[in-house]
């Protein structure tokens, strides 16, 4: 019976310890704190393919709906790459800069890259809603200048309360495709992406290929320049809840 409570008192202990990192860390993004100036221009780069209206309008506008952006417009361009599939009225609405590229989610990124005006890249997805203070939590750590890029976490649901802790080490190991933030300078210091990771992905469709470039290839990249940070400001994947156009 010892035993037994022993174990349970443990299970109480950990789910607590998960709930309350997860409670600082959603408090962290969606109370609309005072925001801190970015230290330089930042560039907001959003590639987009098939995108239903609804998903990309939600996503678009919780972007240019973010605090540090309200405070500091001046300091923010937004860029928009992709044009098959896709309702390009709704960036041209949220004032974003529109350009297309040929398929590919990397090059799609290389390309709103080679066309940003801001020294720091904010890498996002246009399925995914940001909290209103997620990029200004994303950006405080490039004040120092060791900093080379930041990446955030996805809000996990009710898994929080076991996964809160976990999660932290996989996301970690990892530069968030959706939710991540470098200096352009290290960018193209590494090289870059590598851009063959998308045509060997088209070919093959195995998405391994694609995640082993954007997420873990590029971060290891940049840590040979610098410190990469992970902030727990999470973001809300909402892809999986809306169905896709046709694709051909």
């Amino acid at each position: 019976m010892i035993r037994l409570h022993t174990v349970a008192a443990a299970v109480v202990a950990y789910i607590s310890a998960n709930s309350a990192v997860a409670a600082y860390s959603y408090g962290l993004v969606s109370n609309r704190r005072e925001p801190i100036r970015p230290p330089c221009r930042v560039s907001v780069v959003v590639p987009a393919w098939y995108e239903p209206g609804e998903l990309l309008e939600k996503s678009l506008s919780s972007l240019k709906d973010q605090t540090v952006v309200e405070e500091y417009p001046d300091m923010f361009d937004f860029v928009f790459v992709g044009c098959e599939g896709v309702d390009l009225s709704i960036p041209l609405e949220y004032g974003y800069r529109v350009m297309c590229a040929e398929r590919g989610k990397l090059l799609a990124r290389h390309t709103g890259i080679l066309n940003s005006e801001g020294d720091i890249i904010v890498a996002a997805d246009a399925d995914t809603y940001y909290p209103p203070s997620w990029l200004d939590a994303m950006l405080r750590p490039f004040h120092s200048m060791d900093v080379v890029a930041t990446t955030s976490t996805t809000w996990q649901g009710w898994l929080e309360a076991v996964a809160g802790i976990p999660k932290l080490v996989v996301f970690s190991m990892k530069m968030s495709g959706r939710g991540s933030a470098f200096r352009k300078w290290a960018y193209f210091a590494v090289g870059g992406f590598d851009l063959e990771a998308d045509r060997r992905y088209l070919e093959t469709r195995d998405m391994r290929i694609l995640l082993a470039e954007e997420e873990f290839g590029f971060k290891s990249k940049l840590e040979k320049l610098g410190r990469v940070v992970l902030v727990n400001a999470p973001i809300i994947h909402m892809g999986g809840t809306a169905k896709r156009g046709l694709r051909s």
